[in-house]
């Protein structure tokens, strides 16, 4: 009884409630915009409000950018509360439209909207240009170069931990691996893991000793969605050439599955760095670049999607100590004078044998600014003479250039001549048994050389104590020549180490070097003589003289 009651009660109310709202229309409402490459684009959490028989009800749009609401049929006036923005517009409705049926669907789109175009601010380019100041004083503590024996490149953080992410290519299978923050901090690093197919390596250091390091913001792609667009505007942050970081920006040109190709210019150095979209997040790492007839070409980079696997299975890795925090040598903070450049020019007297020498199976090269730039002019004073000898009608037309080749005053400041002291060791190379014995019978046979060893590495002592250098390099070298007279299709490695300008000087002791090949075994030993150590330590007076004048105005300028 209790049951047929309540079925007979429900019955009346559902009648009452039809009485009250009769013929009510079930509206559905859509916010949808087209862009300019015909691309829909809903309008979520739009406000819509709908003004039906003098009763205004007001909906909001879900994701999808839709809406429902039961309205009584007639006349209602559909407006927005607030425009919709695209593609640099603004959208607006106030439409009316007459309900009737039980169902209708309304739609508000770019054919019914008011269109305005958003206007662009006066200072539209001031505007940019502070955007991407404020993006590199903001964003310039997260990078870092990253220094291994075939070179440098950079990196950058991706956690408050000290992870590093950077190309594989970059760190290679370099015994030597360090970070630089800035012109002071050097710290030893870690590999923890490398992709080579993916060409992304993955780093540990002890951040605590990196003062004001910060980790960058990382662009996390949802499932389908691309982490930039044609046409977009990006920069990146590195350390190309020897320069220190600077910003670099360019236009997205296409986007692959795995990379990115952008007209930005990834230099030397440049490689492993963050490409950062224009809100400032990592969407890549910097990788590759190509030239043109013309300068620059394109550019590649891994989008960031191909690094985060990386990241994620091997962060666990990176627990417990972290690498040693004790600072590294680093480059002087003043690059070598041009005036210092200008006395070498001007000195009458050129002798380079001191700077060149041999010990067992290497060969052995010194460098100074003053005799790296010197060498320079002679070769190119000796291509003028050779020049102007096929031409000897124009000589006098073609006269001495005089100056024009000087040193210029803005090398100085684009770090051209650092103040460095260079150690070259290559492998000799010797001709084979086989060849010498094959060549005994024909005269007109080319000599088969080979290298007798690889370069491993190297130690400088000045006296008791070894000197620990500024970047010990240990790079690939491959030889392919082929003529009458010689024949050689060979790889080895050759020791590029650089050093501070008090490296090597006089009155320390016996000035040596201890050279160890890949055979292993007793190193080779070569001792400085007297007269080399004495031109090499005079070839730094004028940077002594600068840096001692540095001081004084330091000095001075403190209150």
């Amino acid at each position: 009884m209790k049951r047929y009651l309540s079925v007979v009660l429900f019955g009346l109310l559902s009648a009452l409630a039809t009485l009250a709202h009769p013929n009510l229309v079930k509206v559905r409402l859509r916010v949808i915009l087209v862009d300019q490459e015909l691309s829909q684009k809903p309008v979520p959490f739009f406000l819509v409000s709908l003004k039906c028989a003098g009763k205004a009800t007001e909906v909001k749009t879900s994701l999808e950018g839709t809406a429902e609401a039961q309205l009584p049929p007639g006349r209602c006036a559909v407006s927005s509360e607030k425009p919709a923005e695209l593609g640099g517009k603004r959208f607006s409705w106030n439409i009316q439209v007459s309900l009737s049926g039980g169902e209708q669907n309304i739609d508000l789109t770019n054919d019914n909207a008011k269109v305005e175009e958003i206007p662009a601010p006066a200072s539209a380019a001031k505007a940019a240009s502070n955007d991407l100041t404020e993006h590199f004083k903001r964003l310039k503590n997260t990078v870092v170069t990253v220094r291994s024996e075939s070179g440098h490149g950079t990196g950058f953080f991706v956690d408050a931990k000290g992870l590093i992410l950077t190309n594989q290519h970059v760190v290679g299978n370099s015994e030597y691996l360090a970070v630089q923050f800035d012109r002071t901090h050097k710290i030893a690093a870690k590999l923890i893991a490398a992709d080579p197919q993916k060409d992304v390596a993955l780093l540990s250091v002890n951040i605590a000793a990196l003062p004001n390091a910060s980790p960058a913001p990382l662009y996390r792609a949802g499932a389908g969605r691309t982490p930039v667009q044609e046409g977009e505007r990006v920069f990146t942050i590195g350390s190309p050439l020897s320069l220190d970081k600077i910003i670099t920006t360019g236009i997205v040109s296409k986007v692959e599955p795995h990379t990115i190709m952008s007209d930005i210019n990834i230099n030397p150095g440049n490689s492993g760095g963050p490409l950062f979209n224009g809100a400032g997040q990592v969407i890549g790492l910097t990788t590759f670049g190509t030239r043109g007839e013309d300068g620059p070409g394109v550019s590649g980079i891994v989008r960031i999607e191909e690094a985060l696997a990386l990241l994620e299975q091997n962060r666990a890795k990176a627990t417990g100590t972290p690498p040693p925090g004790a600072l590294l040598p680093v480059e002087p903070l003043t690059s070598y004078p041009i005036e210092g450049l200008k006395e070498a020019l001007r000195a009458e007297k050129y002798d380079p044998r001191p700077y060149y020498f041999a010990a067992g199976d290497f060969n052995i090269a010194l460098s100074t600014p003053p005799l790296d730039y010197r060498e320079q002019e002679e070769r190119r004073l000796q291509a003028e003479r050779e020049h102007k000898k096929r031409n000897k009608k124009q000589q006098a037309a073609e006269e001495n250039t005089g100056n024009s080749d000087e040193p210029k005053e803005w090398e100085e400041e684009a770090g051209a001549h650092p103040a460095v002291f260079g150690i070259y060791v290559m492998p000799k190379a010797k001709e084979g048994f086989g060849s010498a014995f094959g060549r005994s019978f024909s005269l007109n046979s080319a000599a088969k050389l080979k290298f007798k060893t690889d370069f491993q590495t190297m130690k400088l002592f000045c006296g008791d104590k070894e000197v620990e250098p500024i970047h010990p390099g240990r790079v690939p070298v491959t030889v392919s020549v082929q003529n009458r007279l010689v024949k050689m299709d060979d790889s080895t490695y050759k020791g590029i180490y650089l050093y501070s300008p008090d490296a090597v000087k006089p009155g320390c002791g016996q000035v040596k070097l201890e050279i160890y090949s890949s055979k292993g075994g007793d190193p080779t030993v070569k001792a400085f003589d007297e007269k080399t150590v004495q031109h090499v330590w005079a070839d730094f007076d004028a940077f002594r003289r600068a840096q001692a004048t540095a001081v004084q105005a330091a000095s001075a300028a403190k209150p």
